[in-house]
């Protein structure tokens, strides 16, 4: 398994491999783009493994950095290009869920919440275990604040009291158990989970209304 996350300001690389484990956390100082195939390259060198040596990859869809979900999910459909690899992917909120059960006594409850600017967040809904209850969705503060349940947010963006800090140990977790109930997709039906359009698109958009 080599696992890669890069839809947040810090992004993430697990590998398990013939026994051999090993992770690379990239803080929001470095460019994910340029750095995260020459990270996996030398991260592999250090266990004295190849990318010829894995069978499947975990990728993160998002929600999240728009650019940084075509990171992940470009260098990953550009290693299984020869079709025998398997691929789990996973959201940006299934690690949240993953490292606030770790590192709490979760008793609730509880949602994750993701920064979607202009006054709109991405959430998702989890129970007690780290089961997902129902869909991701975008809501407006107002209905973030109306929510009753614990809210969990990135210890990066600080929008609730609960934060989380995830870690690539998360990822592989996830990817691995996913893996393990071969809940697997492939290359064509891989794709980004954006939930909203970019603000580059919503800002054409308003030129298109305006100018119609």
């Amino acid at each position: 398994m080599i696992a890669i996350s890069s839809s947040t300001k810090k992004a993430l690389i697990a590998v398990d491999i013939k026994g051999l484990r090993g992770y690379r956390e990239l803080d929001s100082n470095c460019k994910h783009a340029e750095n995260i195939l020459k990270e996996l390259d030398a991260l592999l060198e250090e266990l004295g493994l190849s990318i010829a040596d894995n069978d499947c990859y975990g990728v993160v869809i998002g929600p999240g950095s728009f650019t940084g979900i075509r990171i992940a999910l470009a260098l990953v459909k550009g290693f299984v290009m020869a079709g025998k690899e398997k691929i789990v992917s996973m959201t940006t909120f299934d690690i949240m869920a993953e490292r606030y059960i770790k590192s709490e006594k979760v008793k609730n409850n509880f949602v994750c919440v993701i920064n979607a600017l202009s006054g709109l967040y991405y959430i998702c809904e989890y129970d007690s275990s780290g089961c997902k209850q129902g869909e991701e969705r975008l809501i407006t503060l107002e209905e973030l604040d109306k929510m009753q349940c614990d809210k969990v947010s990135l210890k990066e963006e600080n929008i609730c009291e609960k934060q989380v800090e995830i870690m690539a140990i998360d990822l592989l977790n996830i990817a691995l158990n996913k893996a393990q109930k071969k809940e697997y997709t492939n290359e064509n039906n891989l794709s980004a989970l954006y939930l909203r359009n970019s603000q580059a698109e919503e800002n054409l958009n308003k030129k298109t209304l305006k100018n119609s």
